[in-house]
């Protein structure tokens, strides 16, 4: 192997996707949610899936659905997971940092009155 491929190689997984990284607690509720550390909104549906997978060793989504808290300030996404022995277990992961931007933008929008705002 030539020298300037081999460090092409030992640099190549430099570019690799970060792997995220998860804290908060095990995600049955959501004062106890499971809060991923990603860095990009689209990373947050892998990174989600990824620790369902790892947490029930295997399984697939049911159903998942947005929430927010009863003060406004925390973002959920609430995922219903079937396991691979079929009984399904409600997930809460708390989806507040990743989307904090997205967030502000939308309610300086809603501030505005703009039109395409839904009415609330």
């Amino acid at each position: 192997m030539k020298p300037g491929w081999a460090l092409l190689l030992a640099c190549g997984s430099a570019f690799a996707a970060e792997e995220p990284k998860f804290s908060g607690g095990d995600g049955l509720s959501c004062e106890n949610a499971v809060v991923p550390i990603v860095g990009e909104a689209g990373a947050i549906g892998p990174a989600e899936r990824q620790w369902l997978e790892k947490a029930y060793g295997g399984g697939a989504p049911v159903r998942q659905a947005l929430a927010e808290s009863t003060d406004g300030k925390r973002r959920y996404d609430l995922i219903l997971w079937r396991k691979p022995d079929g009984q399904t277990v409600d997930i809460c992961f708390d989806v507040t940092t990743v989307f904090e931007d997205t967030i502000r933008d939308i309610e300086r929008e809603e501030e505005r009155g703009y039109p395409h705002s839904p009415a609330r």
